[in-house]
């Protein structure tokens, strides 16, 4: 068990940083204005340089976050990263809470045959789309990659079976400290790379990393946008059909890689301020963590066709009342506009397929025609809705062919 002083020194010393000069880049694009989030009194004075953004825009509800002011990390919604990876080992003894703020030490030791180590915490939910934000600071000399980024996995390899979707908020490594990356990447599984790449390269931000700022990802079904303190620095067009959109969780974490670590700055310590997830649109799927409302009745079986995200399977019924519904959570009242992700089967397609669109009792119905036309999302219009579980979305088959079951989506307006 590593003793306690070392990682005192190295918060000592990550917090004795000189404050540099912030000069933004000519090349950024300013994000809409959102309310920044107060901070409470007792929150330590330092991180307020780069004051909290928020996400852009309105209609959005904090659903997942961790402020770190307990005395230790919350293993009810973290997992710890423990993979021997690059140059280092991760442990979770190298992961602290104190003053307000996560701590990663970053230490020269021996442990599972690497000379050093460094570590993080993934969270133990799973989230897909929305705005998610961090306020980071590196730490000081060469040899380390601090990261804030969206994948599956418990931390025990960053190479899962689940492995899909990565999302890089911010990938900076110590030895260029004011230059980072942006990227999405698609993934197989176990570490085999798919065929989607999409990202900023490393590019010079024009501040200092090691002094805090703030980094924002909003991911939406259209793409990514990367944000840092509330500045749009890159967008990665990355939509449904180039790869598959899954559940990530969040990552936050620092190893050793590239050039060995330079000792002379060791101990140190990456450090996060907090970490904040805000929803405003709904997805209900049938199939996946999204069809935690989706349910049937009557028989249904799987189809050929293409779902709205890749990879993702259509369900098909066909006896007259077969019925799929989707139900949303939603977290906050307001006003909605729904979709319904149609399936077409030129052949086999039910041509009078029920819609029926359930606002807290109030039912409208409509017919759709999944003979013809085009696949892709049907609005069912916008109203007001309240929060929780009260909508619904069904879809019946009417006996003269077969509906098929997808996905719908609440979008916020």
């Amino acid at each position: 068990m590593p003793r306690a002083t070392p990682l005192a020194a190295a918060i000592a010393a990550a917090t004795a940083l000189p404050l540099l000069a912030v000069v933004p880049p000519a090349a950024a694009s300013p994000a809409p204005t959102a309310p920044a989030v107060e901070r409470t009194a007792e929150r330590p004075a330092g991180p307020a340089a780069a004051p909290a953004a928020g996400p852009p825009g309105t209609g959005w509800t904090q659903v997942f976050g961790d402020e770190f002011g307990g005395g230790a990390v919350d293993t009810a919604k973290w997992n710890f990263r423990t993979d021997v990876k690059a140059n280092s080992a991760q442990r979770p003894q190298n992961v602290t809470q104190s003053g307000g703020l996560l701590h990663i030490a970053l230490k020269k030791e021996d442990h599972a045959g690497k000379q050093f180590t460094g570590g993080g915490v993934i969270s133990k939910k799973h989230l897909r789309y929305g705005y998610y934000e961090t306020r980071a600071r590196i730490n000081d000399g060469a040899g380390w990659h601090t990261a804030f980024w969206l994948q599956a996995g418990d931390g025990s390899t960053t190479y899962p079976a689940e492995q899909r979707t990565e999302i890089d908020g911010f990938e900076t490594d110590s030895v260029s400290p004011t230059k980072t990356y942006h990227t999405v990447h698609g993934w197989v599984g176990s570490g085999v790379h798919g065929p989607v790449t999409i990202g900023s390269g490393s590019y010079d931000t024009g501040l200092d990393l090691r002094q805090w700022h703030t980094y924002g990802v909003d991911w939406s079904e259209s793409g990514v946008k990367f944000y840092i303190d509330g500045a749009l620095k890159y967008t990665a067009p990355y939509t449904p059909g180039q790869w598959t959109h899954d559940y990530t969780a969040v990552w936050l974490t620092s190893i050793a890689t590239g050039s060995l670590p330079d000792a002379s700055k060791l101990p140190s310590a990456a450090s996060f301020d907090y970490v904040r997830y805000w929803q405003r649109d709904y997805y209900v799927d049938n199939d996946g963590a999204a069809a935690y409302g989706y349910s049937t009745t009557g028989t249904w079986q799987t189809s050929a066709l293409t779902g709205w995200t890749k990879d993702s399977p259509v369900s098909y019924g066909c006896a007259a009342g077969a019925a799929a519904t989707w139900r949303p959570r939603l977290s906050a009242g307001g006003s909605y506009e729904v979709f319904l992700r149609k399936s077409v089967s030129a052949t086999g397609g039910d041509p009078a397929a029920k819609v029926t669109l359930n606002n807290a009792g109030a039912v409208s119905t409509r017919t759709l025609d999944e003979r013809s036309g085009s696949p892709g999302w049907v609005s069912l219009g916008t109203q007001t809705y309240q929060s929780g579980t009260g909508a619904s979305v069904s879809l019946t088959a009417s006996g003269t062919g077969c509906a098929h079951a997808d996905a719908v989506k609440f979008v916020r307006r």
